[in-house]
């Protein structure tokens, strides 16, 4: 089976942070009503920093081609501290989904990495199209080791000639340039699986008619019966 595996490379994009001296649930609830997410920034040889920033910025950059993947270049407001960097996390309110707090993790240029990327299945399976099958997708992303400078956006995979039966694994995916995947080589990836054939509903079982069970009289026993029977009237002589 011949396969196809195309990447994308992720974006530099600059993020203007905040120091942040508050601290607290309230003043951290004032913040983010009026339209800034805390967050705190983590690395190799420096002291976590707590930070702040917009959210429409950090939305923005969330959005963009990257994503949460993209290289990013902090840089303090009013400061001439900056960094190179890379979200860590995110946290989202579990009632309204708005951001509430961001991770980023500040990092060396130079020094390969270990990150997870999206992997994305393109194409239309022969197996879908002519053969009725189903494309199932175990995996949606793979770790990748690379410089912070080529990291790949996604790792993209043409399924086109899958037919049912047939499953990609993650050997079968062309590492990035400069790259290497580092994910379980025998991981599957997706599979055409053949359709499930809905079996036919079992006629209902005709219902009995039941059995009308009638009491049984008794007989009276032999003794009795005779006992019963009225003595014969005797002629006068």
């Amino acid at each position: 089976m011949v396969t196809t595996a195309k990447t994308t490379t992720t974006i530099q994009q600059e993020l203007v942070l905040q120091r942040r001296s508050t601290h607290g649930t309230r003043p951290v609830r004032r913040l983010r009503a009026e339209g800034v997410v805390p967050g705190v920034v983590y690395g190799r040889q420096m002291d976590p920093l707590p930070v702040s920033v917009n959210r429409r910025e950090l939305i923005r950059l969330l959005h963009s081609q990257g994503g949460e993947h993209s290289l990013i270049r902090l840089r303090l407001e009013g400061d001439g501290w900056e960094k190179p960097a890379l979200v860590q996390s995110i946290q989202h309110d579990p009632v309204d989904g708005h951001l509430v707090h961001v991770d980023f993790h500040a990092i060396v240029l130079t020094e390969r990495l270990k990150l997870r990327v999206p992997l994305l299945l393109k194409g239309d399976s022969v197996g879908v199209k002519q053969e009725g099958g189903i494309l199932e997708q175990f995996l949606r992303d793979v770790e990748v080791e690379c410089l912070p400078t080529e990291i790949p956006a996604s790792v993209e995979f043409d399924v086109s000639l899958l037919t049912i039966g047939q499953t990609v694994h993650v050997r079968d995916l062309i590492a990035p340039s400069n790259a290497r995947i580092t994910s379980d080589p025998d991981g599957a990836i997706a599979s055409v699986l053949m359709p499930k054939v809905e079996k036919p509903e079992e006629e209902a079982a005709a219902v009995a008619e039941p059995e009308v069970l009638r009491e049984k009289k008794e007989e009276p026993e032999a003794g009795a019966a005779e006992q019963a029977k009225p003595e014969p009237k005797k002629e006068k002589e």
